[in-house]
């Protein structure tokens, strides 16, 4: 009796700690926000806590698309659709309005990734 709960906790420890460490896709979208925040505060100039804002948010809308293309019975397009307009409204309320033109023509490459102030 005392083996079996012994080993009960003892899988359930090791089950928490697991559930505990981030996936590997979460870190590889981590680290892919990060750098596209950080190419885009380059090339357009906005500060610090808009850059943080933008990684979360940004980090979010990928992680909730993740969840939408693994859901079985869900309507991807419908989805990802909405989750793709919340974005375009949480970006208009986090940056200004030229700043948005901007990150919005460099994001879906209508520009060149270079500064815009430079010919």
């Amino acid at each position: 009796m005392k083996k079996c709960f012994v080993l009960t906790v003892l899988l359930g420890s090791i089950m928490g700690l697991f559930a505990q460490q981030p996936s590997i896709i979460e870190n590889v979208l981590a680290n892919s926000v990060e750098e596209k925040i950080s190419s885009m505060q380059e090339l357009i100039g906005f500060d610090d806590l808009q850059a943080q804002q933008l990684k979360h948010m940004e980090l979010n809308f990928l992680l909730e698309v993740n969840k939408a293309e693994c859901c079985f019975l869900c309507n991807k397009k419908k989805r990802i659709e909405k989750l793709k307009q919340k974005r375009d409204a949480e970006l208009q309320k986090i940056l200004k309005r030229d700043e948005y033109i901007q990150y919005d023509a460099i994001d879906n490459e209508r520009i060149k990734k270079r500064p815009l102030w430079a010919n």
